[in-house]
């Protein structure tokens, strides 16, 4: 290892090569040369972080602040200690080399000494994208200690918000709206998409802001997590993200999901005093339907429906125990109310249209239908409605309603050609 005192007369050997000679027309009596001023208008900022190292690989942060003092340079520094300096995307702004509080330069010695524990200050230069530095021994090759930047830079911009690196921006979500199916049924996935709209009302723009979309669940239901999107905001502008879920109802009955949307600056120098509108929650009940068998026009293989008649067309919906036709629970249809059932193509029906019952009411078995596939006692019920709700082309049909204060749906293939 090389004495310290080696590094030293290198540097000074690399600054007395960069010092220019002396240009022709200039002053011989230094006496006429002007004093320099201190340029106390310097922008120039470091930041300092005092670090207690108990061993070689082991350290704690005592402080770390923002100084208006420039950095001093750390050219000539041995490669004993490595800062790595990263931003916010966790890119690698700068490594410096530099001296560990643990070896010291014995005076008339010939060799550097390590101390068995020490404290020192690591300084390097200010800047607003700054987020972690990360303290490497170069020799064992072993990260000692990782420091956040982010909080001292947020404190700085926070006492001196008119510091040429800092930026104000008042950040705001100011709506979470979800859009769902009318309902969802039990085990087949739905998408529910919800609308944020974020906002900068300024003074300072545009800012880089970090947008998490977040979802809680309530019993009953699974749905996939979040996710964390980045936007930049001129000041005054608005933004609407968009995010769809995936919502699976694992049980009958109305299910709750909080949507929750939550804005922040990327960068620490980015300041929004008031938080209070960071975040918002929106609450959305899921209607989980119970999924029957229906059997369209009772008898019939085809179930062709003439769509030039005016007549009604009969849908048996089955009363089922749990597994059977591979339904989870089980249905009885005798419960059913007559006034909630709807029929119609699936798309109708779930946007909540649909021809309703044409009697307005159920009629229960007396006995099984002949192509039920299981023979059983089980009083299914026969209900009725209008042609006109099916179009030419349409291949399914469906039916929803309410029975014993749940809803139903099921669907049939139907023949319109």
């Amino acid at each position: 290892m090389l004495k310290r005192a080696h590094w030293v007369i290198a540097a000074a050997a690399a600054l007395i090569v960069l010092v220019p000679l002396r240009a022709q027309g200039e002053p011989d009596d230094p006496s006429t040369i002007p004093i320099p001023q201190l340029d106390f208008g310097d922008p120039a900022k470091s930041v300092v972080a005092r670090v207690r190292f108990t061993s070689r690989t082991a350290a704690t942060l005592e402080r770390v602040k923002v100084s208006t003092s420039r950095a001093h340079t750390h050219i000539g520094d041995p490669p004993i200690l490595r800062l790595g300096l990263t931003d916010v995307d966790g890119q690698v702004v700068d490594r410096i080399n530099t001296w560990s509080p643990l070896w010291t330069y014995q005076e008339g010695g010939d060799h550097v000494g390590l101390r068995p524990s020490g404290s020192g200050s690591f300084i390097v230069p200010f800047s607003p994208a700054l987020s972690t530095m990360t303290v490497t021994d170069v020799a064992l090759g072993r990260d000692v200690l990782t420091v956040d930047l982010k909080p001292p830079l947020r404190e700085f911009c926070l006492a001196t918000p008119d510091d040429p690196d800092c930026l104000e921006a008042d950040l705001s979500v100011t709506s979470v709206t979800p859009a769902a199916p009318l309902f969802a049924v039990m085990g087949e996935p739905v998408t529910v998409t919800v609308a944020s709209v974020v906002a900068n009302a300024g003074p300072d723009g545009p800012v880089t802001a970090v947008v998490r979309q977040d979802l809680a669940v309530g019993a009953g239901l699974t749905a996939t997590g979040g996710t964390t999107v980045e936007t930049d905001l001129a000041a005054g502008a608005t933004r609407t993200l968009t995010r769809g879920y995936t919502v699976t109802c694992d049980q009958a009955g109305a299910r709750t999901i909080d949507f929750t949307t939550s804005i922040t600056p990327k960068r620490a120098t980015v300041v929004d005093r008031d938080p209070s509108a960071d975040t918002r929650t929106t609450r959305l009940t899921v209607d989980c339907a119970i999924p029957v068998t229906i059997n369209i026009k009772p008898g019939s293989a085809d179930n062709k429906v003439n769509l030039n008649g005016n007549g009604v067309v009969p849908v048996a919906v089955l009363t089922t125990r749990a597994g059977e036709y591979g339904n989870p629970i089980a249905f009885d249809a005798t419960r059913i109310e007559a006034a909630t059932l709807r029929f119609g193509p699936p798309a109708t029906i779930l946007a909540s249209a649909g021809t309703p019952e044409a009697h307005g009411r159920i009629h229960v078995e007396k006995s099984v239908e002949p192509d039920e596939r299981t023979v059983d006692a089980d009083r299914d019920a026969v209900t009725h409605y209008r042609y006109d709700v099916l179009s030419a082309g349409d291949t399914r049909a469906c039916v929803t309603g309410r029975a014993a204060g749940l809803t139903f749906h099921g669907c049939d293939h139907v023949d319109t050609r």
